[in-house]
């Protein structure tokens, strides 16, 4: 029988795919600025370490838009580009609310939601991140985001205000994503357990947070519930 009473699900990477849309914005991003001769993967990796940046160094809160923006004000300078940011973000912009859901992910929501309290707790602005869980037969009755909650992952608010609007302990609802800083380490700092969805079959970095089950798939997860157990590495 299931210790957990509630599955708090990340969307992006957990429930929904990327795809190639970013790296395709960064690549015609490159191509306006007549750099086509840099890496399309390079530069996108660069934007994401700089959202992660001015994401940990916010004082207060501004949507994932504003700091999409920001972010690439800081990327042209830095690559010496003149054209202007403001214009050319919304090619990363205009790639959210386009995403798909994983080939597993409507049929395991079908059936855990017959049995368990579903959520998700999400780094996104909510109107994108709606439009997504539409598109892909996503009905979630809890839908907890960063620009909803005025905080991000891995803040340990993100995740006691999900716990306190869904009246749980943290004992009593796993969080299931694909990031070990933010679906992994964040969740368990404030008491609650971590289910990590390893796609690609990484390793687990030496000396990071371990998360509680690690599953190749959302399939992975109905076991681990069933079960209540099969810790990872035990």
């Amino acid at each position: 029988m299931s210790l957990f009473q509630a599955v708090v699900f990340d969307a992006y990477g957990t429930l929904l795919s990327t795809g190639t849309g970013s790296r395709d914005a960064a690549a015609e991003i490159l191509r306006r600025n007549g750099r086509e001769d840099l890496s399309a993967s390079a530069f996108y990796r660069r934007w994401k370490a700089l959202h992660r940046e001015h994401i940990d160094g916010l004082a207060g809160f501004q949507t994932e838009a504003v700091l999409f923006e920001r972010d690439l004000r800081r990327l042209y300078a830095e690559y010496g580009f003149s054209r202007d940011a403001r214009e050319d973000v919304r090619l990363m912009l205009d790639t959210l609310g386009r995403r798909r859901a994983f080939p597993e992910t409507q049929a395991v929501w079908k059936r855990l939601s017959t049995q368990y309290r579903l959520a998700i707790g999400s780094t996104s602005d909510t109107a994108p991140l709606l439009a997504d869980l539409a598109r892909a037969g996503v009905n979630a009755p809890h839908v907890f985001t960063s620009e909803s909650m005025r905080v991000y992952k891995p803040r340990p608010a993100f995740y006691r205000t999900i716990l306190e609007a869904l009246g749980l302990a943290p004992g009593e609802a796993l969080f299931v994503g694909d990031s070990l800083g933010d679906d992994v380490a964040g969740p368990k700092s404030v008491g609650m357990s971590a289910c990590w969805v390893n796609r690609a079959n990484q390793a687990l970095p030496p000396g990071g947070e371990a998360p509680d089950f690690m599953v190749a798939d959302l399939t992975g997860l109905e076991e681990i519930l069933v079960q209540g157990g099969g810790r990872y590495g035990s």
